[in-house]
């Protein structure tokens, strides 16, 4: 049997992060979450990067009272930010369903222009092209 143990990528140390604020619901120190983190089988060295990583993702939020940082994340955050970048997408699909419907009622509209203006006149010429009338005369 080996007595290496298998690395964990960058994507499963923030799995495991996550899921010690997510299962505890509670709030934090820096040193309490290397600690816990250490524990899940996370390497230590990597564990504030990891952390920070994870505070710019907005994904953990941090605040600094007196000389100590605290940390925590709640499951209905992450669920909360979904719901909003949803509705954000489904505003702009809508946006973007008005525009279509205004090109398309344009394109329509010239396209009427164009053809009366290929069929239309009244015998003397008007309605012919350029290159016509310059050849009649």
């Amino acid at each position: 049997m080996s007595t290496k143990t298998k690395r964990m990528s960058a994507e499963e140390k923030r799995k495991v992060i996550t899921g010690l604020y997510h299962t505890s619901k509670d709030v934090y120190t820096e040193k309490e979450i290397v600690s816990l983190a250490t524990k899940a089988g996370v390497n230590a060295n990597s564990i504030i990067d990891i952390n920070q990583s994870l505070c710019d993702d907005n994904l953990v939020d941090t605040e600094k009272i007196g000389g100590s940082k605290y940390f925590w994340s709640f499951p209905a955050k992450a669920d909360r930010m979904r719901q909003l970048e949803h509705e954000e997408t489904v505003r702009k699909i809508e946006e973007l369903g008005k525009g279509i419907v205004e090109a398309e009622v344009k394109l329509a509209d010239a396209k009427r222009g164009r053809e009366e203006e290929e069929d239309g006149g009244n015998g003397d010429g008007e309605g012919e092209k350029p290159m016509t009338r310059a050849a009649k005369m």
